[in-house]
């Protein structure tokens, strides 16, 4: 069994007409073959095989998310956000806590600051694929990142500087261990609109970082702050820059560990005909250790309903081509508004349906994935989910179903606003 909690407090100030607060009360019932569940039109599972893994027979998790806006005056917000969830390996209670703030400086500057709380702290940074595990899961939470931006607007350029205070904290009895990161970008439109970006990155590299379970709002955020300040990062991009025969993007990244790290020009061009188009995107890639003229190549011919893309790899070589259909027929002479029903295949490897019935007063909507099995040479059920949602105002009720293999999680939600 799994129950589930959310909590939006809403209220106005007395004697301040400024003062406003929006909340929303959620309840949830679930019910799970194994410990899986429902996120975000997802099921997820535990890593654990079906006999490995123990039954969960509830589960809670709650979500308090307050926005109060003109706390502090005019064009000023303010954010409480807090998640528990119970049981979930390796640990239970709060999970997540952060508090947000959003204001106004003047007329060209806008200051936007976040703190977050977590017994964890993840990251993982790219190119080098390095993943780091930052303290044991404490049992209380603990203070895991600061993170504050001020962002100027002047003469047609906007500017930009973030700082983050990452706190790598091993265990509750140690010192923080407080490592900081910079980041500075400038960014504009030329008079024929096109879009320029410079970001120069201290102490901090492409990457992710997560709190808690790293499942849930904000707890999944870009970037990884690594150790010390020293320069890491400088990224350049270029886009929407035309020219009479295609539409060009550019973007580089230059960082200290491989100097021009990638550097990507990518080009489209659509062709109309009979009725129907032909597009051919392609890029070009140079990383430190190859060249690679023709990468993510791509042939689109639309004529609605149907439409067929090609996708090639580097070598260009026909029997390397995945070829996908993509399905949207019209379905409005039946009558019905919000009808839709569409489908994408990866020939030879998965074929994807959706379909959206909107009746009165409930909306069904079915998602469902078919995967290629070369023993049979046909394609067989993998995974789907399927909801019922009754629409009101101000009680609303969802009913999940989701599977996946042998997995399957039952979801019973209600909202009331307030």
């Amino acid at each position: 069994m799994t129950a589930s909690i959310v909590l939006v407090f809403s209220s106005s100030a007395i004697g301040n007409d400024e003062l406003e607060m929006e909340g929303t009360l959620k309840t949830g019932f679930s019910l799970a073959s194994r410990d899986c569940k429902v996120e975000y039109g997802s099921i997820v599972c535990s890593d654990l095989s079906e006999e490995e893994s123990k039954f969960v027979p509830y589960f809670l998790e709650g979500l308090l998310d307050v926005d109060i806006s003109g706390l502090f005056g005019p064009g000023d917000n303010f954010g409480i956000l807090t998640e528990v969830y119970h049981p979930y390996t390796p640990y239970s209670g709060i999970t997540f806590q952060a508090f947000s703030h959003e204001t106004m400086i003047g007329e060209l500057a806008t200051f936007e600051g976040e703190g977050i709380f977590s017994p964890n702290i993840i990251l993982y940074t790219t190119p080098d694929k390095r993943t780091e595990w930052y303290g044991a899961t404490f049992e209380n939470l603990a203070f895991r990142r600061y993170k504050s931006s001020i962002e100027f607007g002047l003469v047609g350029l906007t500017a930009d500087t973030t700082i983050i205070l990452d706190n790598w904290q091993d265990e509750p009895e140690d010192d923080p261990e407080v490592q900081t990161g910079l980041i500075f970008e400038v960014s504009g439109e030329t008079e024929e609109e096109v879009e320029i970006k410079m970001e120069t990155r201290m102490g901090v590299r492409d990457g992710v970082t997560c709190f808690g379970n790293c499942i849930g709002p904000r707890k999944l955020q870009s970037l990884a702050v690594q150790q010390g300040i020293g320069f890491e990062e400088f990224l350049l991009s270029v886009d929407n820059f035309p020219l009479e025969v295609a539409d060009l993007s550019l973007s580089g990244l230059f960082s200290t560990d491989n100097g021009l790290d990638n550097f990507t020009l990518s080009g489209s061009r659509t062709w109309e005909y009979g009725g129907s188009e032909v597009t051919l995107n392609s890029s070009v890639v140079m990383t430190p250790s190859a060249f690679i003229p023709l990468a993510g190549t791509s042939l689109t011919w639309t004529a609605e309903p149907f439409s067929l893309t090609f996708l090639f790899d580097e070598t260009f070589k026909l029997e390397n081509t995945t070829q996908s259909l993509r399905l949207n027929p019209d379905v409005s002479d039946l009558g019905i508004d919000g009808l839709n029903l569409s489908s994408q295949s990866l020939l030879g490897k998965q074929l994807n349906v959706s379909l959206t019935v909107p009746t009165d007063p409930v909306d069904f909507t079915a998602g469902i994935r078919f995967s290629y099995q070369e023993e049979y040479e046909f394609y067989g059920l993998e995974a789907g989910i399927i909801t019922a949602e009754l629409n009101g105002d101000p009680l609303s009720a969802k009913a999940i179903y989701a599977f996946r293999d042998t997995s399957s999680v039952f979801k019973l939600e209600t909202e009331l606003k307030f």
